[in-house]
């Protein structure tokens, strides 16, 4: 008989690259060790009041919280996912939080992640603090999107273009796109598959007015700005990445996209550490992390951007430790499942 587990936060709906992937290799990695998802409760749902994914997470074997970047100051849509280790439909099942952030959380939150039965963050600052909050040793494993190894470029692919990306800071994103605009060898690549994100918690109607908007807003945004690069799904994403000499963002993923396709990136400063973090656990520094202002001088100097030796041995060595890491924490939570 197959393990059955259900999922938290299945960060798909947001239409971003990043999640796509993550999701995927999540779930390939569950059902290459015997797992089936019975269901999955999407980002920012109300979980709590879903009778269906409720009736699931009563008949499953083990219960994974995909906490991406969700887990950190203290967020409602934190607390909302730590809350199933209290909710009568787990019925003591193992519940295990992995690809997580965990930074500067309330105090409050402990009582949860002891009620865990793995939890694994996906940078070592968050596995620190994670641990103080835990009462117990926790380990880090970086970030799912690395764990499916390189993809290597095809060898006729030229990189001949900057590539500019956006942000979760509406004002970053704003001067990435004057910077696209502004010259010729530029393209404005987001992460997302639109500039608008779909709002998959809202009532049926509302969603459906809302992706006709986006669709629109899409079109308009493409006349008004013939050099961005829409894609359509992660592999689009990933091709046209490999046409860039450098990748400019303020995304963790995009800088991830960057690492395993190894294209040469500088990033900006996001909403949490999850990106200073990254660089720290891979042993690449503080080289690539730069200000919005910083950017024109940084530019001048393109040769000096690309990957260095010691920069790619850190890279391979990082990304091994990914793939190691993840094989072993998927097979924790086979094994956690299978006591029940």
């Amino acid at each position: 008989m197959p393990i059955k587990a259900v999922i938290l936060n299945d960060t798909r709906g947001d239409n971003h690259f990043g999640c796509f992937r993550v999701m995927r290799l999540i779930e390939e990695n569950l059902a290459n060790r015997g797992i089936h998802v019975l269901a999955r409760s999407g980002v920012r749902n109300d979980w709590e009041n879903d009778r269906p994914f409720l009736s699931a997470m009563a008949k499953s074997d083990i219960i994974v919280i995909n906490g991406e970047g969700t887990l950190h100051h203290g967020a409602k849509a934190g607390a909302r996912l730590l809350r199933v280790t209290d909710h009568p439909a787990r019925s003591g099942k193992p519940v295990a939080l992995i690809n997580a952030i965990y930074q500067e959380n309330p105090s409050e939150w402990s009582r949860y992640l002891q009620k865990m039965t793995i939890i694994s963050t996906r940078d070592s600052w968050s596995a620190e603090e994670a641990s103080r909050h835990a009462a117990r040793p926790v380990g880090f494993v970086p970030d799912l999107s690395l764990s499916g190894g390189f993809t290597e470029a095809p060898p006729n692919v030229t990189r001949d273009l900057l590539l500019l990306g956006d942000s979760v800071s509406r004002d970053i994103s704003r001067q990435l796109l004057a910077l696209a605009d502004s010259r010729a060898d530029a393209r404005l690549l987001p992460i997302l598959k639109t500039i608008k994100a779909s709002k998959p918690h809202f009532s049926a109607p509302t969603r459906l007015l809302r992706e006709g908007y986006i669709r629109l807003h899409a079109r308009a945004f493409g006349w008004r700005h013939g050099n961005v690069l829409f894609n359509k799904d992660e592999a689009g994403f990933i091709n046209t990445l490999q046409h860039g000499y450098l990748h400019v963002t303020g995304r963790f993923h995009a800088v991830c996209f960057c690492l395993f396709t190894k294209t040469p990136f500088l990033a900006i400063e996001s909403n949490s550490w999850k990106i200073e973090a990254l660089m720290n656990d891979l042993g690449l520094g503080t080289r690539r992390l730069v200000r919005i202002e910083e950017l024109p001088g940084q530019l001048t100097m393109p040769d000096v951007l690309a990957f260095s030796t010691e920069e790619m041995r850190a890279i391979e060595n990082g990304i091994a430790m990914c793939q190691t890491r993840a094989a072993k924490l998927f097979d924790d939570i086979a094994d956690a499942a299978q006591r029940t």
